[in-house]
């Protein structure tokens, strides 16, 4: 998404996120909806409009669900300490932005890149 990320305290944030959300609130593709996770506050995000697909391509869509397929059940707290444990996360000081070519240098529970035999 063209998002700059920064390591805070419960992991990787967009700095951008204000933004980019309320630039979808005005466009009217989502809506902020407040709720509650037992007795803490909670806002979640709800679209307005079903997305594009055909701007993805096979490969992304895969990702995408293998994504979702691997972490969707996980709650908040899990993501934070699953985040932590990542090599990007690791190798940026607190409230630093988290370099790019860092998301290069992954172990193997964080890498999603298949590597061709060189053979092949």
């Amino acid at each position: 998404m063209g998002a700059t990320y920064q390591k805070n305290h419960y992991g990787p944030t967009p700095v951008e996120f204000t933004k980019i959300i309320e630039q979808m609130i005005g466009n009217q593709e989502i809506e902020r909806v407040p709720s509650a996770f037992f007795q803490y506050p909670q806002t979640k995000y709800l679209p307005l409009r079903q997305p594009d697909l055909s701007l993805l391509t096979a490969n992304e869509i895969q990702l995408i669900d293998d994504v979702l397929n691997r972490l969707g059940e996980m709650n908040a707290k899990q993501i934070s300490d699953y985040s932590h444990h990542d090599v990007p996360w690791m190798t940026t000081e607190d409230g630093q932005i988290i370099p790019y070519e860092a998301a290069f240098y992954r172990t193997a529970p964080y890498s999603v890149r298949e590597y061709q035999d060189e053979t092949e």
